[in-house]
């Protein structure tokens, strides 16, 4: 329940003054400015006046979590690859929800480190790939739910079957007659405490597996770059200017594979006549490119908001650490030449890996 003191609080300005103003006292002399801070500031607390004052004392109101976020890439990256950008809105969607106040947001990034305070905060949302022993550095917090990755059996995660989605899309892809699939993707980092160290990249790795299982591989046809949507463009170009170029393309996210198809089009090639795509994510855009695209749908708010329940669960009092994998859809569309509409296939029903 919010509360005059807290209206106060946020407007910093006294709780009579508060009072005199949400009850549109105008013998009050204050500024316009002043007035207006209030009134925002309680539409953003959900303040309501009630009929009926509570006789409870103060101190037994029920005190807000404060969390925070501890997050793996940049606010640039952030808004050039969605996925990151929409896994902390599904967290902050829910934390409004739930009434827990995201009161810190940590950026980890190369030249910088964050202590974290756990003595301000009751939880942490970790999102990107954090090595344990730079966790336990940062904080010794206990309650953190890590969201894209598991940092330890004893902190509760959120993931997504980045193997099973993978091999999906590549077998769709063989499916169609493709045998020359090239991939297109970005570095993946653990941050560790003396910075941070290289890691291959779950779907590069499914795909490698895979061509070679089917005797299919060809190292040639593999283009890494970092994990930015001008990386599409450059990497697809690279793999056109080759004499031996794949008819096919895995690329890890919508931002890339919409970059590549500008590439595509600069070589005078056509998708999917002379080039099929498949790429992940499903953003926004991706049903409204030419050719739209044929997509691994990942749920990456459900992701979040799935952490806040979690997180809700351990203020509860749960103490066994759980690990939660939500599931992916193959989304077919005309970017791989097998479909003129859109369909949706549900990654953990379907039989199109057999």
């Amino acid at each position: 329940m919010v509360t005059i003191k807290d209206v106060a609080k946020k407007a910093e300005v006294s709780s009579a003054t508060v009072s005199r103003v949400l009850n549109k006292d105008y013998t009050l002399q204050v500024s316009e400015d002043t007035r207006q801070r209030i009134i925002v500031a309680a539409k953003a607390l959900g303040y309501r006046k009630g009929g009926i004052r509570s006789k409870r004392p103060v101190d037994t109101e029920i005190v807000k979590k404060n969390v925070g976020l501890l997050i793996t890439c940049s606010e640039q990256l952030e808004f050039s690859d969605p996925y990151f950008l929409s896994i902390r809105q599904g967290i902050e969607q829910e934390c409004v929800k739930q009434n827990i106040n995201v009161s810190k947001i940590f950026r980890l990034m190369d030249e910088s480190e964050h202590a974290i305070d756990s003595n301000e905060l009751d939880g942490l949302f970790v999102i990107g790939k954090v090595h344990n022993e730079l966790l336990n550095h940062l904080t010794r917090m206990k309650q953190v739910i890590s969201v894209d990755y598991m940092i330890d059996d004893k902190f509760d995660s959120v993931m997504i079957d980045l193997q099973k989605a993978t091999s999906q899309a590549i077998h769709h892809l063989i499916a169609l007659g493709h045998r020359k699939i090239g991939y297109i993707g970005g570095i993946s980092y653990i941050r560790k405490i003396n910075g941070r160290c290289y890691a291959m990249d779950i779907r590069q790795l499914e795909y490698e597996a895979i061509m070679k299982e089917a005797g299919y591989y060809n190292p040639k046809h593999i283009f890494v770059g970092e994990w930015r949507t001008e990386e599409g463009y450059a990497l697809m170009r690279q793999a056109l200017e080759q004499d031996d170029r794949p008819t096919a393309f895995l690329i890890g996210s919508d931002p890339m594979a919409i970059a590549a198809l500008k590439a595509v089009s600069e070589f005078k090639f056509k998708v999917p006549e002379d080039i099929s795509i498949v790429s992940f994510d499903d953003i926004p855009f991706a049903s409204f490119v030419t050719p739209p695209l044929t997509t691994i749908k990942v749920f990456s708010e459900e992701m979040g908001r799935t952490a806040v329940k979690l997180m809700v669960d351990r203020f509860n009092g749960r103490e066994i650490p759980l690990h939660v994998t939500i599931p992916t859809n193959l989304v077919i569309r005309n970017s791989c030449g097998s479909d003129s509409g859109s369909t949706s296939v549900d990654l953990l029903n379907s039989d199109a890996m057999s």
